[in-house]
């Protein structure tokens, strides 16, 4: 064979292996729209920083859900302009829970004024954006589904015109702490009919539940790290890491949310199959695989290489503002 033609060979299987891997390998970016409740727990955080470094994606907006959802903007105003991405726009859900005690993170984002969510509400920017990109359009939600309920129950013709959804939702065969007996997830419980009506809702659900989630733990080898890589971005993390640990730095967060971000990346780290499932009014999901199927559920994770792999992302980026 002549090196040039050995050459070409190469390259062309080396091609191949990458488009394996990545969904967006050498396409068109993916258009979505993430939907979070930053500044509950940490993994937000960290999914919410996921979206902002990965080049597949071209993100149309953010929209916050749950409990104080106006204070939640803020702080994912500040991670979008502390790595020059405030022409990202912010979108408000509906405030739920206001009483809710477990919300230290969110004083990270309190007085941010430099950038500020748009005046139109999380459901409607979710709909005017699945009417001008019909079938184009991957939601990515990370917290209760309150917004995507509200979508659904105002515009369900809209609603139709999403591609696909990625979730960190529910509890089939696992709970938490990796117990054989399952939960009534936080995501599906703090919205139990808002739940309800999404999974009943006709479009393609790809689900990370607890059974390849609550295993991805950030240890504190990477959160070390993440400190010395001292960017806008990771130090971002480092310090809502901070309040959140609340004095125990030995804390290792779980990164839940991670999970189903990389998914809509990636089959490289998961195993997903075909199942139905719905949603009790207890807020625990139920599977019958004697009915057609409605989603997809992930049923195995390859923890270390997609540790490995979001390690890279975020110490690898050199996202900033730019300073004229």
């Amino acid at each position: 064979m002549k090196r040039s033609s050995f050459a070409l060979w190469v390259a062309t299987i080396f091609c191949v292996v990458g488009m394996c891997g990545f969904k967006a390998y050498g396409a068109e970016k993916m258009k979505i729209i993430f939907d979070t409740d930053l500044a509950g727990d940490i993994d937000d955080a960290f999914a919410h920083a996921l979206v902002q470094v990965s080049p597949e994606f071209d993100v149309l907006g953010i929209t916050v859900c749950d409990g104080p959802t106006n204070r939640r903007a803020k702080a994912s105003c500040r991670m979008l302009y502390l790595a020059g991405q405030e022409n990202i726009p912010v979108a408000v859900g509906r405030a739920t829970r206001l009483d809710d005690p477990h919300q230290r993170q969110l004083n990270w984002g309190d007085g941010f004024e430099t950038v500020k969510p748009i005046k139109k509400s999380a459901a409607d920017f979710i709909i005017d954006m699945l009417k001008k990109y019909p079938n184009e359009i991957t939601i990515i939600s990370v917290g209760p589904v309150t917004n995507l309920g509200d979508v659904i129950r105002k515009d369900p013709e809209a609603w139709k015109l999403v591609k696909e959804v990625y979730s960190m939702f529910g509890s089939f065969y696992m709970g938490y702490g990796q117990t054989p007996a399952i939960h009534a997830e936080w995501n599906v419980k703090c919205d139990v009919e808002s739940a309800q009506i999404f999974m009943g809702s006709g479009v393609p659900i790809t689900l990370a539940g607890l059974d390849i989630t609550t295993m991805v733990k950030y240890n504190k080898d990477r959160r070390l790290a993440l400190l010395m890589r001292n960017s806008p971005l990771t130090d971002a993390l480092c310090g809502l890491y901070s309040i959140w640990a609340n004095g125990d730095m030995n804390r290792n967060p779980t990164l839940y949310d991670c999970v189903a971000v990389a998914m809509a990346i990636t089959d490289e780290f998961t195993e997903t199959r075909d199942s139905y499932v719905s949603v009790d009014d207890y807020g625990y999901t139920i599977v019958d695989d004697t009915k057609k199927p409605n989603c997809k559920i992930g049923m195995r994770v390859r923890t270390a290489p997609l540790l490995n792999w979001l390690d890279q992302r975020l110490l690898d980026q050199n996202m900033m503002r730019q300073h004229r």
